[in-house]
């Protein structure tokens, strides 16, 4: 897989693309930063709750006693 990541600071009518990526399977995604959005304190409270809930570990047992350097 090949990627190309290209930002714009003012979005063109249309985007062009490399001569070898033309007639092959692809996608293109279009994330748009709006000034609301691209608060950096608001990253982790929207990814809130997208985690299932694990369980908790179980014991990992004794660790064993090891020579200093």
């Amino acid at each position: 897989m090949e990627t190309i990541k290209t930002a714009y600071d003012d979005l063109p009518e249309m985007v062009m693309i490399p001569k070898k990526f033309i007639h092959k399977k692809g996608e293109i995604i279009f994330i748009i930063n709006d000034s609301a959005a691209s608060d950096k304190n608001t990253g982790l409270i929207q990814c809130y709750g997208t985690v299932p809930d694990f369980p908790e570990r179980l014991t990992q047992g004794q660790y064993e006693q090891r020579d200093a350097l």
